[in-house]
């Protein structure tokens, strides 16, 4: 046997004289590299220094095997190396080595100690490599590393590599490898480019040097880029098999492909746990991806004994076309053989940079069967809401054409429909522009404003016949400086398809099948407004109002009423008043800001054989005399500036960034204020002409920045009202509490800042966490516990803890009725004479049921691996609990498990539990039980 040994001291083969580190070998498919997935650089420390920067020295000696890991770069190429690597039909191959030995009588070249070779831009490292040229076997051996030129990599420490060059089938044992977050070891072979098998493998997505979890496969196929199969598989939580699958499948394609849609059922669904227990299988369908615009999914849904549902959509997107939207549909067949759909459409579409298009349409077949069939108990209080729309903008204004249907679940309210709904706004015109602000003169600045709108709505009670409305506006306005003339007219045309009540009164008797009325009313006004000092401003103003009623006692035409005239004045003024400070406050502020408005307006003469009309109210033509007093109270406190650090360290921190951006927080600091208390008071308004006040009821709004989302709104029934022995009604000072709601958040953050425990962000404002909010469904709670663990899990710590509160009472005062019935009493019963006197027999109204709830959401973690929140609505005039959101969530590093309980005000009642892999949902362990109250 001939054979010839080069030994190469510079880790790199020579031929003659010149460098040339080439072997030119006949094309043939080569793939010795094989690579599935990205290079990981945290796994492995060695891999850091695959590609060290060429003009570090290298501190290894030449003998040392482990400097091949490091990935010494080939010597650069002249023009023998060029030549070689131009040449028709063939394919470089570049490698080096500490000793390579080529032995002729079988081709075969062994390269030892440090080889590296290079084709196609991928790199293999090996301890030792061998090259069969009869055979165009490969085989290394040792430790070694596969990279192609995606950076993607397969490691083995122990080896061989054995491949097949002309069938381009390899093998490496026990080697390990990255695929997108797994991390997967065992023997591989490689068939092809694509296709890649495992034996007795092992695979996992946890990062720990010891993974707390682990899939243990016999078999796995790979099909770069298509899909993973792996089959039998089992679970193992450390070294504890816990489950076991006949197979697992996962699409691994990127972006959007046709498939089938993975099935989703519980372990109840096939193990009943009683017999009362319904299975539910959903899911069952098949996704296609159209195009790169457009998709659509058809499913079925089976739950046993009470119903199957069919759903699907259609969606599609051009973003260039500024077009996206999606059709949805789903069709329950019920066990009675009754049937029940809804749907819904959403578009959005912009033509130009002026126009929009919107439509977002929603449509269910029975309110009732939606009602009862939801467990979602937010949604038992949301609407059925469909809006389209239409807006275009012009360089002289903007049109709006739209339309809006509203669907309530809740029992007793009506479905309101408005259709159209126009708006048209011009856009302001200066008639009297001035060249320039220095020629501009009193006359100049003259501004014309102009807008109109249309709407019809119509309203369906469900036991009250249906009513519609039709509204129409049309305003103008002129305005120089503190000066304005506006003038606006309406109409508004009500129509009820038959009378739901007649009245005992015979004047107020409409007999007929419909019931119209309508009202032109029009009203021009001039005003100005002057400074008189400060911010106290004196806005006077003049008015004249008329009206024209037609309804059907007037045979629908027009009857004019009296032109009205009043003068009005208005007065605001902000009065301020300044307290020491107390604490972290350096001062505090009170706003006082007043508001009055008096009216006049003098009596005028009605037609008085136009009385008996109803809708023509005689009453609204008599003198007026009014005085309304509004109130605004506003407490601040501009807090002390943070202490500046040490000359030194301010000296330090001013020449980083860090240090500019610490001054523009402090200049911000400096001017911060804080409201303490704010105090809004609607207006109470008296009547000189009558003598007494016209507000019947009073209302405050308060609100706070010491306690975040803190809002507390009061109402009072002012007066009461009784009826005298003469059937006349008296109002008495009484204040009645009407309505009440309160809500605020409290939470660690806010109670360490208010008790001077420090705990705020750096800019010293209050940044209080958001309220837990409750999810629906399984995707959500993965996606919301993947993304607590990131922001606070992997940190160590835990959420501050979170408490938002809602109180609402509502209540009404006991009133007596407007014409009560009177009956005979002798007035004097030991008298000779038979006198009498009429009373009214006491009938009090029953009184509108009070109600009252309490609305809580509480959320906290008690470590940094636990979640728990609860949120629930108390009624506490029925004295039980409406719905119940319970959520507790358990991190388990790359595992989540999820305990979720809903009760919605319906009755339905929902329990889950799931337990899932955070980087592949669909892996999960889910129990899940449904049940409907009775009669749902």
């Amino acid at each position: 046997m001939r054979a010839l040994i080069i030994v190469c001291s510079a880790a790199a083969l020579t031929l003659g004289a010149a460098p040339a580190p080439v072997f030119a070998a006949p094309y043939k498919p080569y793939n010795a590299a094989l690579s599935f997935a990205p290079q990981d650089t945290t796994r492995r420390q060695p891999l850091k220094d695959l590609a060290p920067p060429r003009d570090e020295p290298d501190a290894e000696t030449p003998g040392d095997s482990a400097a091949v890991e490091r990935g010494e770069p080939f010597p650069p190429s002249d023009s023998i190396m060029e030549a070689l690597m131009q040449r028709a039909g063939y394919r470089p191959v570049v490698y080096q080595g500490d000793t390579l030995v080529f032995t002729t009588s079988d081709r075969a070249i062994h390269i030892r100690e440090r080889a590296h070779i290079e084709r196609a831009g991928d790199q293999y490292y090996a301890d030792s490599v061998v090259y069969q040229g009869d055979t165009r076997w490969v085989t290394g051996f040792g430790n070694m590393r596969l990279i192609n030129a995606k950076g993607q990599e397969v490691n083995s420490e122990v080896g061989p590599l054995v491949y097949d060059t002309d069938r381009r089938i390899g093998t490496i044992r026990n080697s390990e490898t990255r695929w997108e977050a797994w991390h997967v070891a065992g023997d591989f072979t490689l068939e092809g480019t694509d296709t890649l098998w495992v034996s007795g493998g092992h695979f996992t997505t946890c990062d720990l040097p010891e993974p707390h979890y682990r899939f243990e496969a016999d078999k796995i196929k790979l099909i770069l880029g298509n899909i993973v199969v792996a089959w039998p598989v089992r679970l193992y939580f450390g070294d504890v098999p816990v489950f076991w699958f006949p197979f697992m499948a996962q699409d691994v394609r990127q972006g959007r492909h046709s498939g089938i849609l993975p099935l989703q059922f519980g372990v109840n669904d096939i193990i009943r746990n009683s017999p009362g227990r319904n299975r539910h299988i959903s899911n069952i369908g098949y996704y296609w991806a159209i195009n790169d615009y457009m998709d659509a999914q058809l499913s079925m849904d089976w739950w046993s004994d009470t119903w199957t549902r069919l759903d699907g959509f259609f969606r599609y997107k051009w973003v260039r076309r500024f077009i996206d939207g999606g059709l949805a549909y789903s069709h329950f067949l019920l066990p009675d053989g009754g049937r029940e759909i809804s749907g819904s459409w959403n578009h959005r579409q912009r033509f130009g940079e002026r126009a929009d298009l919107r439509a977002s349409v929603q449509f269910v077949s029975s309110q009732q069967f939606q009602q009862d069939a939801e467990f979602n108990p937010e949604r038992l209080t949301q609407n059925i809401r469909s809006d389209v729309g239409f807006t275009r903008r012009f360089d002289w204004g903007s049109l709006s054409l739209s339309g809006q249907r509203v669907q309530p679940l809740s029992e007793g309210q009506a479905t309101t429909t408005t259709l159209p709904q126009l708006s048209l706004t011009l856009s302001p015109i200066v008639l009297t522009p001035a060249r320039s602000p220095l020629d501009a003169r009193w006359y100049n600045g003259l501004t014309w404003t102009g807008s109109t709108n249309l709407s019809h709505t119509l309203t369906q009670p469900p036991a009250a016949a249906d009513e519609r409305n039709l509204r129409s506006a049309v305003s103008s306005g002129l305005t120089l400086g503190s000066l304005n003339w506006n003038s606006n007219a309406s109409y508004n045309e009500t129509r009820i398809d038959k009378p739901d009540t007649l009245r005992t009164d015979t004047s107020a008797t409409v007999i007929g099948s419909q019931v119209r009325r309508g009202t032109l009313a029009w009203r021009t006004s001039m005003g100005y407004r002057q400074r008189l000092i400060g911010t106290t401003n004196l806005t006077p103003s003049l008015n004249l109002d008329g009206s024209f009623f037609r309804s059907n006692q007037t045979g629908f035409e027009f009857i004019s009423a009296p032109t009205r005239v009043s003068v009005r004045a208005s007065l605001n003024s902000d009065i301020y008043g300044f307290f020491p400070g107390i604490g972290p406050a350096e001062r505090i502020r009170h706003k006082f800001s007043p508001n009055l408005s008096w009216s006049y307006s003098p009596e005028v003469e009605p037609d008085t054989t136009r009385d008996d009309i109803v809708g023509f109210n005689p009453a609204g033509f008599q003198e007026r005399h009014t005085l309304s007093v509004g109130l605004n109270q506003t407490f601040e406190a501009k807090l002390r500036p943070r202490e500046e650090p040490p000359p030194e360290e301010a000296a330090d921190d001013t020449t980083s960034g860090v240090g500019r951006e610490r001054q523009g927080r402090e200049a911000t600091q400096e001017a911060r204020k804080l409201t303490i208390l704010a105090i809004n008071t609607s207006a109470v308004a008296y009547d000189f002409v009558e003598g007494e006040f016209t507000t019947d009821r009073l209302s405050n709004s308060i609100t706070s920045d010491l306690l975040r989302g803190l809002q507390v709104r009061v109402e009072h029934d002012l007066f009461r009202e009784e009826v005298n022995s003469f059937g006349e009604e008296k109002k008495f000072f009484d204040p009645f509490l009407t309505q009440l709601n309160l809500s605020f958040s409290v939470g660690e953050r806010t109670l360490a800042a208010l008790l001077g425990g420090g705990i705020a962000d750096r800019d010293g404002i209050i940044n209080e966490t958001q309220p837990f909010e409750e999810l629906e469904d399984e995707a959500a709670l993965a996606e919301e516990v993947d993304q607590q663990r990131r922001e606070a899990g992997e940190r160590g710590d835990r959420r501050p803890w979170s408490l938002s509160v809602n109180y609402s009472l509502v209540r009404a005062r006991p009133e007596p009725a407007g014409n009560p019935e009177l009956e005979a009493v002798e007035a004097d019963p030991g008298s000779r004479f038979s006198a009498f006197v009429f009373r009214p027999i006491p009938d009090v109204r029953t009184p509108t049921p009070n109600r009252q709830s309490l609305s809580l959401n509480l959320g906290f973690s008690p470590t940094s691996n636990w979640t728990l929140s609860w949120r629930t609505t108390y009624d506490i005039e029925a004295g039980e609990f409406v719905d119940q959101v319970v959520n507790l969530r358990r991190d388990l590093h790359r595992w989540s498990a999820n305990f979720q309980f809903l009760k919605a005000s319906n009755g339905n009642i929902t329990f889950n539990f799931s337990v899932h892999l955070s980087d592949l949902r669909d892996i999960k362990f889910d129990y899940r039980q449904e049940s409907r109250a009775a009669g749902n």
